[in-house]
């Protein structure tokens, strides 16, 4: 990782919280330390800034196997500086670690293509015995389809549910939650 060369000047909070979503951007995935009003630093990998609060979300080292994760709130923000910035060539890698410490999909198996089939049968199954109308749809028969209203991508969870209806939404997803045998009841 190379040292940030912008001299690393720290900037107020008050400036900071001044700062437009574009200018908060220079600030997520580098390294900073972030004074408080209480007195104290807080040093991370900056993962977001919450555009309302004007939080900042610092993650730890990626070294360490419990990876500590802490919230800045906006308004005890005193200074922030930028400490270090990851070179160009590792920039992507480093990005998609501190994005996927915050999605479920890393928790999450891989499914085959022989999983997915299966899952997909499986529930085009259950939706059809519950008289919804199911189509298999998409570029290559990977979607699973409810009147043009819904649509259903891998892995055929409720949350891989797709549709601007909210009451079809809902239900669709409460019927997959209960089906027989599904571990992700939410």
């Amino acid at each position: 990782m190379a040292a940030y060369t912008d001299e690393n000047v720290a900037i107020s909070g008050d400036v900071f919280r001044l700062f437009s979503p574009t200018d908060w951007r220079k600030y997520v995935y580098k390294e900073v330390l972030v004074e408080s009003a209480d007195k104290k630093q807080h040093k991370g990998w900056v993962q977001t800034i919450d555009p309302v609060s004007k939080s900042i979300v610092l993650v730890g080292s990626q070294c360490k196997e419990n990876i500590p994760v802490q919230v800045v709130v906006g308004h005890a923000i005193k200074s922030i500086t930028i400490l270090s910035e990851v070179e160009e060539h590792l920039l992507e890698d480093h990005r998609l670690w501190l994005d996927r410490l915050f999605t479920k999909s890393t928790l999450q198996p891989e499914y085959s293509s022989q999983d997915l089939l299966n899952r997909k049968l499986e529930l085009k199954s259950w939706l059809e015995r519950n008289r919804v109308p199911v189509q298999v749809s998409g570029d290559e028969g990977e979607l699973l389809s409810i009147s043009d209203a819904l649509f259903i991508q891998p892995p055929y969870e409720a949350e891989n549910c797709i549709s601007t209806n909210e009451i079809i939404l809902g239900r669709v997803q409460a019927l997959i939650n209960s089906k027989p045998g599904n571990t992700d009841q939410t």
